[in-house]
């Protein structure tokens, strides 16, 4: 649709000639720049961006895009390696000049280096990767194609030493544009802005992606008007975004697409399948026949998702969109609902409609009397649970029949339970025995997900064993872990160093061996949120026999301490009984966001359960 409505306005308005000056020329860089080693505005930054600049010209509606990049160190050789999301196939050219004994060498960007992915139908990914690239060297890249730009950032996390975006209007397209971040401008006008000397963006723990706090414009085409009455509604309100998935082939016509698989599978299940989650875990189990290919995709590449099944693998669209066709076969209500994912950044303004900014489709199904929110891309998520990249904010309903917003918090935490079983050994002052995990929710989750990564039990072990100093791990085994709607056990035989030492007929034994050690909350104010992906549970019990002869000299005293408006809670007891300590601990991270005002409160929790936790019991040797 988009490649005629492009021809029309090409034939409407003719062809007309690039007049916006820009603030660089492309393949001009000065031998200042060439020669400069580090820049004002920040002496270390691994990389700055010299020039970005983007012109789109209304007349024929053709985008423009130049940027300049100096490399300053090692660290900035990633900002050599550009992605552009495009609404027609762009041409590209770059290139890298350094300075070589006082002469300019140049380096060509070459067709091999460019890769291009259609996304969908004159939706396109180019993806470049410059040449030759050093400490030193300035990158010029160009970059043209029809269609208004989808977003322009003008900070990044090195400094941007200019940024400008020219928007001409045109009678002919009506779109959106909604600003988002804390940078001001240099100019402003109705068609123009420019920042200059614009800062890196300084990252903090645990937040939200990058994208959401970078200052961007975040533009949306939401109407399309030919001369006479001809109004082509695309993105002017959510019903239109709705309409517009629906008549596309990759979605709606898909949904409407009735494959002899489909029909197929349904009467297997059927005849196999009682209740409905029964049914539901075998039409998952039956669409994960097809393997995700890594690739998030709000459209499926073809209107026959039996074809894209027969394939052997799929983008997410295909997926998904396949469990939802399955689902109505089996008579589920079941709609898409569709989100713009993790990394992408949240969808900041939700009264504005947007097509553009979402890029992921799941299956919004009932069962019982119960919607959930399912995903079947990756296979060790039950139906109750997403994975990472889908937890962000809120998704949109994307049905003809019914609409709506729906969170994209399924209500499941992380819970890790912990049992120790040990004996201290007074002659190697270690402590020996036991330890057993449980995982369940998104802690059994990531336990499947670290065992895949690894591929087998020896890197496996490996691993784990990196993440506490001093264990030596005698033995482990893991439970359950193909079923993944069962809890994760893990029983380990281990020997723990570290945690004890003799002085003055004196023995210090720090009780928990797991303990939280360097506070992830050092910056004395916080400017962004604290995000969380899901709220965490930990409870730990220890049971501690230590020889005949020792007696309890010091005890660390009990603490209860719980945040305002429940949004945490830790506790922490040590009992001595006979020659047995024992130790019972719970920690409950009960949000996923705290504001910047909760961070001094967040801090000090996070503080406490350090002190409090490093705490030995003393004993006295007779």
């Amino acid at each position: 649709m988009k490649k005629l409505l492009l021809a029309g306005i090409s034939i409407m308005l003719g062809i007309s000639v690039f007049a916006q000056k820009a603030p660089m020329k492309y393949g001009k860089p000065s031998k200042e720049d060439l020669s400069k080693t580090s820049y004002e505005i920040d002496t270390t930054a691994p990389a700055v961006i010299l020039c970005n600049y983007g012109y789109f010209r209304g007349r024929d509606f053709t985008f423009i895009r130049l940027i300049r990049i100096k490399i300053l160190k090692k660290e900035g050789y990633s900002w050599a390696n550009w992605s552009f999301h495009t609404g027609s196939k762009a041409n590209v050219r770059g290139k890298t000049f350094n300075l070589e004994n006082g002469e300019i060498k140049v380096d060509k960007l070459s067709s091999k280096s460019i890769y291009r992915e259609k996304v969908i139908s004159n939706y396109y990914l180019t993806k470049v990767s410059m040449p030759n690239v050093k400490v030193g060297s300035v990158i010029d890249i160009e970059v043209m194609y029809n269609w208004i730009p989808l977003s322009w950032y003008f900070q990044q996390t090195i400094p941007v030493l200019h940024s400008e975006l020219v928007l001409e209007r045109t009678d002919y397209v009506s779109f959106s544009k909604n600003y988002f971040g804390y940078v001001g401008f240099d100019v402003v006008n109705p068609t123009r802005w420019v920042a200059k000397n614009v800062p890196a963006f300084q990252k903090e723990p645990f937040m939200l992606p990058v994208n959401n706090y970078l200052a961007h414009f975040e533009n949306e085409i939401s109407s399309i008007h030919f001369p006479g009455e001809l109004v082509i509604n695309i993105a002017d309100k959510w019903e239109n975004v709705n309409h517009t998935l629906d008549k596309l082939n990759g979605f709606g016509m898909a949904l409407r697409s009735s494959g002899g698989f489909f029909n197929g599978q349904a009467k297997k299940i059927n005849e196999q399948a009682n209740t409905d989650e029964e049914k539901l875990k075998a039409a998952i189990d039956a669409i994960e026949e097809m393997d995700w290919n890594g690739s998030n995709r709000l459209l499926a590449s073809s209107s026959s998702l039996s074809s894209c099944y027969s394939s052997g693998t799929g983008n997410s669209a295909e997926v998904n969109l396949s469990l939802i066709r399955l689902l109505q076969k089996l008579k589920f209500k079941v709609y898409p609902v569709v989100l713009k994912t993790r990394d992408k950044g949240q969808l900041l303004y939700l009264k504005r409609p947007t097509f553009s900014k979402l890029n992921y489709v799941l299956a919004y199904v009932k069962v019982d009397d119960k919607f959930y929110l399912v995903d079947a891309t990756d296979k060790l998520t039950p139906y109750y649970l997403l994975p990472d990249r889908c937890l962000n904010g809120l998704g949109r309903i994307a049905s003809m029949d019914t609409t709506g917003w729906v969170s994209l918090s399924n209500g499941k935490h992380y819970f890790k339970q912990t049992f120790y079983q040990l004996t201290l050994e007074p002659e190697e002052m270690t402590l020996k025995g036991a330890v057993t995990f449980q995982y369940k929710d998104y802690a059994a989750y990531e336990k499947r997900k670290e065992y895949r990564e690894a591929g087998n039990m020896e890197l496996y072990l490996d691993n784990f064993s990196q993440k506490y100093e001093g264990w030596n791990i005698i033995k482990d085994t893991l439970i359950n872990l193909k079923d993944i709607y069962k809890p994760v056990k893990e029983k380990a035989e281990l020997e723990i160093e570290n945690q004890c030492f003799e002085s003055d007929s004196l023995v210090y034994v720090n009780v928990l061996p797991d303990r939280l050690l360097i506070n992830p909350f050092k910056q004395e104010k916080r400017k962004y949120p604290v995000a969380f992906l899901y709220p965490k549970e930990f409870k730990t019990t220890v049971i501690l026999n230590v020889p005949d002869g020792y007696q309890p000299y010091s005890i660390p005293k009990p603490i209860h301490l719980k945040l305002p408006d429940g949004g945490g809670e830790f506790l922490i007891l040590v009992k001595v009984l006979g020659t047995k300590v024992v130790l019972n601990y719970k920690l409950k991270v009960n949000k996923n966001m705290y504001l910047q005002k909760e961070y001094q409160l967040l801090k000090s929790f996070y503080q406490q359960i350090i002190d409090k936790s490093s705490e030995p019991v003393v004993f006295k040797v007779l």
